[in-house]
């Protein structure tokens, strides 16, 4: 059931602006975390490292060197933890290392 939470959550912040713009002030995957569940998806910290490891897994080497070298205090950080999101970042978001 966790995982179709997660899976819920990640696609609607693809589909809510709302949703989405909550993302924006999250340095750490705890707080992602901790929204995801306060917007009503619930799901454990291990269940979202299991996805996001695996999303990870899946990428080059050059875009898995850049999701670690993102500032956390950048704007853009959440959305560069996930493929799917990464994808809802339009160019001239920098590299999210400012």
């Amino acid at each position: 059931m966790a995982i179709q939470n997660i899976n819920r959550f990640i696609c609607d912040v693809v589909r809510f602006h709302e949703l989405a713009s909550g993302l924006k002030p999250l340095v750490s995957h705890p707080q992602i975390i901790s929204y995801g569940n306060k917007q009503g998806f619930e799901f454990t910290e291990s269940e979202w490292i299991n996805v996001y490891e695996s999303d990870f897994a899946l990428q080059s080497e050059a875009v898995q060197q850049s999701i670690l070298a993102a500032n956390p205090a950048h704007w853009s950080w959440a959305f560069r933890q996930l493929a799917v999101w990464r994808g809802m970042l339009m160019e001239g978001a920098g590299d999210g290392k400012a």
